[in-house]
């Protein structure tokens, strides 16, 4: 079976799983970093779902059942803390995952940035790569993870939000604590977190078909127009959502069947803020699977209008 088949079988297995694969194509030498970013990225999500995941939420219910631990409250959606959930399955897959513990916080691969060394803060640990397909559940401690190597805070982002790594040569990779933390409104993410409002350098997108096979036919957009801001109002504003709860359209086993394109807001720090966009109005946040927004139709269609008329002027 090739790669996108067998991961996306993994991720009809649980409704809280999206997986995507690199190609099952040959990929030029420009297009394999990129793979083995989105490959790890796969392996960050297949770490966090409760069937065969080495990390697992503790009280999110599967659609239809009840809430449990105050999930859903006056002050929001709570993702709980995560417990560790040692399978045999998953575990035999912890040497591919991007992710390591600090201060009893799990941190997983988000993004891998070529030219933001500048963002790189305070030393704060060194991670010792103990964690393997032998780990004993004991193991899963302060400083062990997948990865081996010192680990910094990010300038001007919360360190229990998010850590870094340095790559060499200038880049950077992140990690997001997307755990044990409370959101309502989406700036509550977006503005309080990431700052997004405050950093945007340029704006880019491609389809998802572009995403999925590294084809990187990126589209760029001028950050000022009327229907970006539009758009950042309207997705500060608006409530979080489960995912779990989205319907889907017949003959779609997963919400990731409803996604349209990736767009990216590239910081002025070097960082950016990747995006799923979905049919619909939905949009998640790459480093938080479980929550998404839903944008008001008439503002999403001037979006994706921009992004027709700007591919059909790019011909």
């Amino acid at each position: 079976m090739k790669n996108e088949r067998l991961l996306d079988a993994l991720g009809k297995m649980d409704e809280d799983l999206i997986a995507e694969a690199a190609p099952g194509r040959k990929p030029s030498k420009k297009a394999k970093t990129v793979a083995w970013v989105k490959w790890a990225a796969v392996a960050a999500c297949l770490c966090l779902v409760a069937v065969g995941g080495i990390w697992k939420l503790t009280t999110l219910p599967t659609k239809g059942e009840p809430l449990s631990g105050n999930l859903i409250s006056e002050e929001g959606i709570t993702i709980p803390p995560m417990e560790v959930a040692l399978s045999k399955d998953a575990a035999a897959m912890a040497d591919m995952i991007g992710f390591f513990i600090y201060e009893g916080r799990c941190y997983v691969y988000y993004e891998n940035f070529s030219e933001a060394e500048e963002i790189v803060g305070e030393h704060l640990g060194t991670v010792t790569g103990m964690i393997d397909e032998w780990t004993p559940e004991e193991g899963y401690v302060d400083f062990a993870g997948s990865i081996r190597g010192d680990f910094y805070s990010v300038k001007g982002y919360d360190p229990e939000f998010m850590l870094c790594t340095k790559v060499g040569n200038g880049a950077v990779t992140t990690y997001i604590c997307n755990n044990g933390i409370t959101v309502k409104y989406g700036k509550e993410l977006y503005e309080d977190r990431l700052h997004l409002s405050e950093n945007i350098a340029g704006v880019q997108y491609e389809s998802r078909e572009s995403w999925f096979y590294s084809k990187e036919e990126l589209y760029e957009l001028d950050k000022e127009e009327a229907c970006i801001r539009e758009f950042i109002e309207k997705l500060d504003a608006e409530e979080f959502l489960l995912c779990r709860d989205i319907e889907v359209q017949e003959g779609w086993q997963h919400m990731v069947d409803s996604e349209i394109y990736h767009l990216y807001f590239n910081g002025m720090d070097g960082t950016k803020v990747h995006l799923r966009l979905h049919e619909n109005g939905y949009v998640r946040f790459q480093g938080l699977w479980d929550l998404c927004v839903k944008i008001p139709e008439e503002s999403y269609a001037k979006l994706l209008t921009a992004f027709a008329q700007n591919e059909e002027a790019s011909e």
